[in-house]
Order: C-alpha cells, then structure tokens, then sequence
C-alpha cells in the first residue's frame, strides 16, 4: 500500500492517540497529525487546509476545552464537506450519537478501539470514492464521479454520499439530464438506516445458533447405513468418518446435500445463513422487519 496522508487526531488521551497511529499505519496512513485539544485541533486543521489539504478528522467526543458540537462547528465553517469520526466511549447512549450524527459528524468510533472497526470505517471511505487526501469541495465533481462508478444510482444515495442537501443534487443531476449525460431510470426504493436514516447499509450473514461469521459453504454428505451427516471433506478417499466403511454408488450408499452451511465455531449445520443489516455510518444493527426505506429517483450514466 503506498504512502498517504491527510488524517487529523483531536484526542486528549495519549494511549487513544498512540493506538489510532498505529493502527492508520498499518492501514498505510504514515502522515497523520495528532493533537490533544480542541483549540489546537482547529488550528491544525485551518493550517491544513490552507496548504490545499482536506483531512478526515478523528475527533474525541468528550475533550478538556471545548465540546465535539463546538469543533465540529469551526471546522465545518472552514471546510463544510469534511469528513469527521467522533470517537466515544458511550455508544449506548442514542442521544448523544444522533446528536452529533445530526450535527454533520459521518460515522462514531467506539472506544476502546479496536482495528477491525476502524479499518471498517476507512474501507467505507475510500469505497465512496473518497480516497483520503483527494477530496473534493466541489460537490458536482463528486457526484458525476459517483455516476461514473455505478450503473445505477439514487438521488437520495447521491446526497448522502457527496455530503451535499438532496435538493443541490436533484438540481445538479437534472442540468446533466438535460445535457445528455445521464438517463432517468426508475424511482429506487432502498433499505435505510431506523436510527439515522443513512443508505449506506452492509448486509451481515451469520449462523444462526451461535451468530458467529465464521462459516463456511460446502456439500454434505448423508450415509444411509450409519446416518452420519457431515461435509463432503470428511469423506477422505470415500470412507465414512463415523463407520469408516466405504460410501460408493449416490442413492444407494448415500446423498449429497449440495449449498449448506457449516459453522467453523458451534459446528451447527444450516441450508441458509440467518443475516440482518448494519448501518456503516453510525453502527446500528437491525432486522428486515425494523428497517425504513426510501424511494428517490433513479439514474444511470450515458456511456
């Protein structure tokens, strides 16, 4: 991976401060710029961006000198369309995360923090197009940049991935109609977030006794005479792992199970995984049945 920059760290406590670097090290982000107060952190962050450098900030919800609300108000001032990842140690609380999701924060961080969580907020970032150090404040490139990367895609979609309020982009989308360089396609109705309204949902598959992710697909294998039912690996050379006798003639010796499941953890056997969605922007995880939805209108790039 090679070398990448534009990440600020506002973060009082120093052993936060350490992990985050390393952990963005080995996410392959060597220039990151920590600082321990708020007041330094906007400093930081206007010197920054004065030098034509857009960072995502990581920022503490709880410093010693200024509240997240208030930071996050100077840096939107400066630059509106920033990237900012609060971090907290109270994730239960509901309220204090919709608040800040409300206040234009983009994702939360749960602390202690952990890499697999953060590498899930980074991969979220640079799978928007948003390679860090390379983005954009003109909104109309983000969005045309977003088109060309899709073969559909919702207004809705587009607003919240741009960062930019729904009516900018209905209008922006509809001057590249005119122009012939999209096409108007069905309204898409999507999956959205019940506690923050984000689009940006991952589907999770999990088993359905122990919810572990830790399984794996296969074939099973059911020998009449014994009723052993495992994988098709157990039966090395064709001998029953149970019995040990020789399986040879299908139908009559035995039957395959073909598209099963096999959790690596609970070893429960399942024909379908149990799955239910998490919201990358803020970490909510809900069922079908609990989630909103959103119609907006569809699109697609001429090419």
């Amino acid at each position: 991976m090679t070398d990448k920059n534009s990440i600020l760290v506002i973060e009082d406590s120093l052993a936060t401060s350490m992990l985050l670097n390393e952990f963005l090290k080995r996410l392959g982000y060597h220039n990151v710029c920590m600082c321990n107060t708020g007041k330094a952190g906007i400093q930081s962050f206007s010197e920054m961006t004065s030098k034509g450098v857009a960072p995502v900030v990581f920022l503490d919800y709880h410093l010693p000198d200024m509240t997240a609300e208030e930071i996050m108000s100077n840096i939107f001032s400066i630059k509106p369309d920033t990237r900012v990842i609060i971090e907290t140690a109270d994730a239960k609380n509901e309220e204090q995360i919709k608040a800040a999701l409300s206040n234009g924060a983009y994702q939360y961080l749960e602390k202690p923090i952990r890499y697999e969580n953060l590498k899930n907020v980074i991969k979220t970032l640079e799978d928007e197009g948003q390679t860090l150090g390379e983005q954009t404040s003109d909104y109309d490139q983000k969005i045309e940049s977003f088109l060309k990367l899709s073969t559909r895609i919702s207004v809705a979609r587009l607003s919240e991935y741009s960062n930019t309020k729904i009516e900018a982009v209905k209008e922006y989308v509809k001057r590249l109609e005119s122009e012939g360089k999209i096409k108007r396609i069905e309204d898409l109705k999507e999956i959205s977030c019940n506690q923050c309204n984000s689009v940006r949902i991952s589907l999770n598959f999990y088993c359905p006794s122990c919810r572990s992710s830790n399984f794996k697909q296969g074939k099973l294998i059911e020998h009449f005479k014994c009723g052993n039912v495992s994988i098709d690996e157990s039966y090395k050379n064709n001998i029953c792992p149970k019995c040990r006798k020789e399986i040879k003639i299908i139908g009559v010796d035995y039957k395959a199970i073909d598209n099963y499941y096999l959790c690596n953890d609970c070893s429960d056997k399942f024909p379908e995984p149990a799955h239910d969605y998490l919201c990358v922007k803020c970490n909510n995880r809900f069922t079908l049945d609990k989630a909103k939805w959103i119609t907006s209108e569809g699109f697609k790039l001429i090419t």
